[in-house]
């Protein structure tokens, strides 16, 4: 679960001590009970400790701060200016990006003007010119300039004396990826222009993709053909463009399987192989993984050893069977399909929700249940401390950790989310990622199935990347999922609408 404002009420936690929570190793974990006793805490002195002992600080750390310490509400406000009241603030605080660009139009001409007499001669002062005079040409003779001001200004094409050294730019694949989804249709266009050979090969499938959607297909093919090393995307669109076997076969002598590869061994009614993990002597598990400090030093001791073979030896535990199995994939280099099936208490859902479940805890935790992540989403399913209070359930919060209540109530939003998406296990893992609202608003509306290259051209469109490679996974999770479970199905099957 993604893109969700972090809020939990404290009814629901039984707070570990602070001096507890200090000596826990530093992860997103501890920040999460930091986080907590920083909501709790009176005393400006103790919450700005507490903001200090946080690891992967975040802007509404800072801003939860300036809540409790007043020495620091200035702060915060410095690098999030008003517009209604920046004269109120030093001009440091707009020079230091402190003032929102997007501001500007709201604000009237007298505003603008007085601005611009306040702040001296500065990267924003002329980026604030740019806006007033709306002399747009400018922005392309500076990089910083122009990928501040790019979304605010109007549609228009880019010189191609300036494309290259644009994508020069560390921010130019952020701009290329938005871009190409947007209906800037001049600025997509310009991109066609671009030296493709001197350009980076991370951004060339976006570029290629680009090529794709205005049927610019023999661009998109040398685009893609220039790329060094090529991944399986890059080499099944090459197949989907040129029809050629030779690309068919490099993705069938491909030992990982992926969304790509599975594709194309349906296509030629090839066997894929599912590898499996064997417990051999069942020793006493070396971690307790519905355990989030032995996930920590898990996580901490795979980090450092050398031998992962042995280090799997150690791991023979049907407990620990997740912990083996990710060991083995870094073991074998990721060559292998290991998917497996712990046994949870599935037993109120049919063939299709079993397999949409694993599904998504293989993409989730890895089946580990004492997981954290950066953005705070809890346990095997990993969900959002928002979603676990709609369900205002009686267990601890803590209790969240462990996977019998995380699945307990991770069923119930899957089946929620399954009935509000017409059981399409590519929209569910779209919802279950980004959000229902992110998928009917950004994805259903504009999926399609008719065309040449399709549904693989509008997968390939989706906006957000995490959410766009997520579900690709998730989907080709449900299909060896559904055969593991003894119904047969392929994506070729899923993906005809």
């Amino acid at each position: 679960m993604r893109f969700l404002l972090f809020l939990i009420p404290l009814f629901l936690c039984a707070i570990p001590p602070l001096n507890e929570v200090l000596n826990y190793p530093n992860s997103y974990y501890k920040d999460f009970w930091l986080i907590q006793h920083l909501k709790k805490t009176t005393n400006p002195q103790t919450a700005e400790n507490i903001y200090n002992e946080i690891t992967y600080k975040k802007d509404f750390h800072l801003k939860l701060l300036s809540k409790k310490n007043p020495i620091y509400k200035r702060l915060y406000e410095c690098l999030h200016i008003n517009k209604d009241n920046y004269l109120n603030y030093s001009y440091k605080c707009i020079v230091n990006n402190g003032f929102k660009l997007s501001d500007i139009k709201k604000m009237d001409i007298d505003e603008i003007v007085t601005l611009l007499n306040y702040i001296p001669q500065s990267k924003i002062k002329t980026e604030i010119e740019i806006l007033f005079t709306k002399n747009y040409k400018k922005i392309f003779k500076n990089r910083d300039v122009f990928y501040d001001l790019y979304l605010l200004i109007p549609d228009i094409e880019i010189p191609d004396i300036y494309l290259n050294n644009l994508a020069k730019s560390k921010r130019f694949g952020w701009f290329l990826s938005y871009i190409i989804r947007s209906k800037r249709e001049k600025i997509k266009k310009s991109l066609l222009n671009l030296h493709y050979k001197e350009i980076k090969d991370k951004y060339k499938f976006e570029l290629a993709l680009n090529a794709i959607n205005y049927k610019r297909y023999n661009l998109a093919v040398k685009i893609l053909q220039s790329k060094k090393e090529k991944t399986t995307q890059d080499i099944f669109w090459l197949y989907l463009l040129t029809k050629d076997k030779k690309y068919a076969n490099k993705l069938l002598n491909h030992k990982r399987l992926d969304i790509y590869v599975l594709y194309i061994y349906e296509k030629f009614n090839k066997q894929y192989k599912i590898d499996k993990v064997k417990i051999f002597n069942s020793i006493r598990p070396k971690y307790d993984i519905n355990n989030p400090l032995d996930v920590i030093k898990f996580q901490k001791d795979k980090a450092v050893i050398k031998d992962y073979f042995q280090f799997a030896k150690q791991l023979d535990a049907q407990a620990n069977l997740p912990l083996k199995t990710i060991i083995l994939d870094k073991a074998y280099k990721y060559t292998k399909n290991y998917y497996i099936m712990p046994n949870y208490n599935l037993k109120n859902l049919n063939t299709k929700q079993k397999a949409l479940f694993y599904a998504l805890a293989r993409q989730e935790s890895r089946f580990i249940p004492a997981q954290t992540s950066r953005s705070y989403a809890i346990g095997l399913m990993q969900m959002m401390p928002f979603l676990i209070r709609s369900f205002r359930p009686k267990e601890k919060f803590e209790d969240f950790w462990r996977d019998d209540v995380n699945v307990k109530y991770a069923k119930k939003h899957l089946l929620w989310l399954m009935k509000n998406l017409n059981n399409n296990p590519l929209f569910v893992a779209y919802a279950y990622n980004g959000g229902i609202g992110f998928t009917k608003r950004k994805v259903i509306p504009y999926f399609k199935y008719k065309g040449e290259f399709e549904p693989f051209l509008s997968m390939e469109m989706i906006p957000y990347s995490e959410s766009r490679e997520y579900a690709k996974k998730v989907l080709t999770n449900y299909v060896i999922y559904m055969n593991l479970l003894g119904q047969k199905i392929t994506l070729h099957q899923l993906l005809t609408h």
